[in-house]
């Protein structure tokens, strides 16, 4: 019976004793770090000492231990720590490479080399201990034994590409471009799937023309030892995508094609990506190289519409007259005749109705364009959305304002909750701004602050600021003279809006609105061509105003007018560099940086 009674109370008080040592532990390891967060050294080290005796493996009670001697300047002791873990585990090598760092720390440097030596010499054929060794020299900054031990552990496993993204990364750390290149390709043998890992670690890394000619000598090279892989003619392509080389990047481009057979897909990809670099003679080319193919392929027709669409974006984007705007429209219309009108031209329609309303001023034209394709069968949705958006603009721009309404609000509803929904939100949204209905204006431009797109966001919120800023008293005049001429700047009645704009200023001079009134001028100057009119104002604003909600939207208008109206290189890049300096936390920082390093001549990011 005894026996019985007192086994349960023993393993009960085994069981609370345990406890009880393993709380007191947890105790001391709070007061520990305590003590050394607090920088109180000493009383830190005497805890560690307890706790590791208590846990010799413990590679965290270790490290702080150890520094807790050298920040006491306890040199012998951290040797005799380091020492005594060493013969505790001679199969670590982090101990043994600590011993080493310690001779360092005391300015003996022949004695730590002797060490590591020493160390890489006595290296075996197994993976785990090299990459151990590495680390551990890693980790107290000795980066080219780091990179000896990976060597020497190559030769040992004979293995040529083995430790390649260690190796790569320690290069890049060394500074030693070359053989960082050299490494990251050799990852890409090792797993083509880190293609992308591999091209963002080279991004950043490449800055003159020299790097790139590097590497293109080491993807050629690769590609011989190669030659069944289409990596290496992947990364190629990509390579001179950054410096903006199309036609050297259609000639590998296209032997992935053909090898895959892929009859111009993959061709059609690099057209699109030039088409997002702005890159639009290119583009041209690129899709004339897969129309040129055959009709019979499967990718003419998407190539013969492709080619038009780029076309008139390089039109439109620079100094374009009215004969080259109705050749552009012949030549949309010779497409479409040829291609048939349905759900596959679409796209190409709706282009076409874009140029009529906004640039050839044939209103009849556009509007039946539009409404083709929102009535044409099997569309996809958000082409057609797209299309009653531009619709209801245009009729915004002709001063129809119920059809308008009736358009956004179809999208809004259609789209409930997604970026599209929310973009036909913001423009009821200006639309009610228009009208002079600032409070419902405010309302849904407040919801929108936190929209799914952060230049929805953005523009929300700077129209929300606006309104906000100029309805604070009951003279709402200057707020509402200033949406009538942003309206007449919509509908293109540049004249009135200009006339509304002096009026302001001669009424309320020195208005909280004037920084937004020289924007609109500016604006208003650069829609009617006259570009050194536009730059003049963007620059009056950036200077007088630049520390407002209008200041970077000034900057970065006024470095792309230089770049793409003005062809003044020099000068755009002095304003885009200014917006990086300035700016750091604008939507726009991103495509100023894109720009800069464009105009400076280095990859495009």
């Amino acid at each position: 019976m005894k026996k019985h009674f007192f086994a349960p109370f023993i393993l009960a008080l085994a069981f609370l004793f345990g406890s009880n040592q393993s709380f007191c532990q947890m105790a001391d390891e709070e007061l520990a770090a305590q003590f050394y967060g607090n920088k109180e050294y000493a009383k830190a080290a005497d805890m560690y000492e307890k706790l590791l005796n208590k846990n010799q493996k413990s590679v965290y009670f270790y490290d702080n231990l150890l520094n807790c001697y050298l920040q006491l300047k306890e040199f012998n002791q951290a040797e005799k720590l380091c020492k005594k873990q060493s013969r505790r585990f001679e199969n670590q090598a982090l101990y043994q490479v600590d011993i080493a760092y310690l001779y360092r720390l005391q300015s003996e440097d022949q004695k730590a080399i002797t060490q590591i030596n020493s160390l890489i010499q006595k290296l075996k054929p197994f993976e785990p201990a090299i990459f151990e060794l590495a680390k551990a020299l890693e980790k107290r900054n000795e980066k080219a034994f780091a990179v000896q031990t990976y060597l020497k552990g190559r030769n040992l496993l004979r293995n040529e590409i083995i430790f390649a993204n260690e190796l790569g990364g320690l290069y890049l750390d060394v500074g030693d471009k070359k053989m960082m290149m050299e490494e990251f390709l050799n990852v890409l043998v090792l797993d083509e799937s880190n293609i992308n890992e591999v091209q963002g670690l080279l991004q950043n890394s490449l800055e003159s023309s020299e790097d790139f000619d590097q590497l293109k000598q080491l993807l050629l090279k690769k590609n011989k030892q190669y030659p069944e892989r289409s990596v290496f003619n992947e990364m190629l392509v990509w390579m001179h995508v950054q410096k903006n080389e199309y036609g050297m990047a259609l000639i590998y481009t296209k032997s992935i094609d053909k090898k895959y057979k892929e009859e111009g897909r993959r061709v059609i990809e690099l057209g699109f990506l030039a088409m997002a670099n702005e890159q639009y003679e290119a583009a041209i080319q690129i899709f004339k190289t897969v129309s040129a193919m055959g009709s019979e392929k499967p990718f003419y027709a998407y190539a013969k519409s492709s080619e038009i669409e780029a076309r008139g974006k390089k039109i439109l984007a620079g100094n374009y007259t009215q004969e080259e705007l109705q050749i552009l429209a012949n030549e949309y219309n010779l497409v479409l005749k040829e291609l048939g009108r349905n759900a596959n031209t679409a796209s190409t329609i709706r282009s076409l109705a874009n140029l009529e309303a906004y640039y050839l001023n044939n209103y009849q034209t556009a509007i039946q364009l539009y409404e083709e394709i929102i009535n044409m069968p099997r569309i996809d949705r958000v082409l057609q959305a797209n299309s009653k958006l531009e619709l209801a603009d245009f009729y915004v721009m002709k001063g129809e304002v119920w059809e308008a309404l009736l358009l956004y609000g179809q999208v809004d509803k259609d789209f409930l909750q997604e970026p599209l929904g929310q973009e036909a939100k913001l423009r009821n949204a200006k639309l009610s701004y228009y009208l002079g209905e600032f409070e419902w204006a405010k309302a849904q431009l407040d919801v929108l602050k936190t929209a799914t797109t952060q230049l929805i966001s953005n523009n929300a919120l700077e129209l929300s600021l606006v309104i906000q800023d100029n309805t604070l008293d009951s003279n709402l005049e200057p707020l509402q003279l200033f949406a009538q001429a942003d309206l007449y700047y919509v509908q293109k009645n540049f004249t009135r809006a200009l006339k509304l704009l002096d009026s302001l200023n001669i009424l309320y001079p020195q208005h909280v609105l004037a920084d937004d009134i020289l924007f609109k001028k500016a604006q208003i100057y650069a829609r009617t061509k006259q570009y050194e009119k536009a730059a003049t104002y963007f620059e009056k604003v950036y200077k007088e105003f630049g520390s407002d909600i209008m200041g970077d939207n000034a900057l970065y208008e006024l470095a792309k007018l230089y770049q793409k109206q003005l062809n003044n290189p020099k000068e755009a890049l002095k304003y885009y560099e200014a917006f990086i300096d300035n700016y750091p936390g604008s939507f726009f920082l991103t495509d100023c940086r894109k720009q800069f390093r464009l105009l400076r001549g280095d990859q495009i990011n």
